[in-house]
């Protein structure tokens, strides 16, 4: 390549002077030697341009050969950059998928976990379940058979009642629920049969006025029952009125007001409704409602002490329940004259003034 571009340049220069020679003889009119030049100066531009060509075609496929190796380089570099891309991004690759399945073992580890304490806490769950369903059984059983027991017990009282009183006039109060159940009436028409009290004060009006008001008629005995609502009074004082009983029954309204007594305050009865009281042979205990507050009933014995004779006699209804029980106990023990004569025959606590 060096040496046709030297030649070349030598035939440019060879040329040029032969073009100078001939512009020379061509002004000194010597046209034999200006036609001579000007043809030696075309054979030398043919050969030129001979050699530009051919400098020219061999420096195109030099250049074509060099892009070629350049290229074959190239490629091989990229392959060589391919692959080392290739391994590390199967070396990342590989990277990632150990951290996904490590991060898969973890996440199963942590299910299987969960799974196991939720099945440990479920099969406790069912454990206590099943202890409750077994302890709910067999307290639904418990209570099914006393309900069946009670509730014939008290058909059998009502049974035993109207039978010993045919002359009753219907319809009887209804008992049980809110007001006393057929076993306790029961017992405490006994003990009036057996005391023939003459005065008796009812706290709490209802089913049991009616009753014993027919038992005052056969003693000659008077009632007084008091209730604190006038509804439930206006509802007595109907059944007063159907039944007759006027001359040995009188319904009273007492309202409840604070009530001091043994150092505590209650919602008890106005002392304006039983005032006039003296002598008073039995206490019917059956209100005020539990609902009044703790241990309503407890001023019954303590409020009418002084009006009560030597020989009264107090009935506290609802006795089964854990107030009522603290009250005959806290009577017993803050008043020795009275002391408990029956306990478990009904839902009645008796109790008496003893004999002097």
């Amino acid at each position: 390549m060096n040496t046709l571009r030297k030649l070349g340049m030598t035939l440019i220069a060879v040329i040029i002077l032969v073009a100078v020679l001939g512009t020379l003889a061509a002004v000194y009119e010597a046209w034999v030697l200006a036609i001579v030049l000007i043809y030696a100066a075309l054979i030398l531009g043919v050969l030129t341009t001979l050699l530009a060509t051919r400098y020219i075609a061999r420096h195109a496929r030099t250049g074509e050969q060099q892009a070629r190796r350049t290229a074959q380089r190239l490629t091989a570099r990229l392959k060589v950059a391919v692959q080392q891309n290739n391994q590390a991004a199967h070396a990342q690759l590989r990277r990632v998928v150990g951290t996904i399945q490590e991060d898969v073992r973890s996440s199963n580890r942590a299910i299987e976990e969960t799974i196991e304490e939720s099945l440990a806490e479920l099969h406790t769950k069912m454990e206590k379940l099943s202890q409750t369903v077994e302890h709910r059984s067999r307290a639904d059983k418990s209570h099914v058979t006393a309900t069946v027991r009670d509730g014939t017990r008290q058909v059998e009282s009502l049974v035993q009642l109207y039978a010993r009183y045919p002359e009753l006039k219907m319809p009887m109060p209804n008992s049980g629920g809110w007001a006393i159940d057929a076993q306790a009436l029961g017992h405490m028409i006994t003990l009036i049969e057996e005391r023939r009290p003459q005065r008796i004060l009812e706290l709490g009006s209802g089913t049991s006025t009616i009753w014993v008001g027919y038992l005052c008629r056969s003693i000659g005995g008077k009632l007084v029952s008091l209730d604190h609502l006038q509804n439930y009074l206006t509802l007595t004082q109907t059944a007063v009125d159907r039944h007759e009983l006027n001359e040995q029954v009188e319904c009273r309204l007492a309202p409840l007001e604070p009530t001091e007594c043994d150092g505590e305050t209650y919602q008890w009865y106005s002392a304006a409704a039983y005032s006039d009281l003296t002598d008073i042979d039995l206490v019917i205990a059956d209100g005020p409602p539990a609902a009044t507050g703790p241990q309503a009933r407890y001023p019954s014995l303590p409020m009418l002490m002084d009006r009560l004779a030597p020989n009264a006699m107090i009935i506290l209804d609802d006795a089964h329940r854990k107030d009522e029980a603290e009250i005959v106990e806290a009577w017993v023990k803050s008043f020795p004259d009275f002391e408990q004569i029956e306990h478990g025959t009904s839902r009645l606590a008796v109790l008496h003034r003893k004999h002097s």
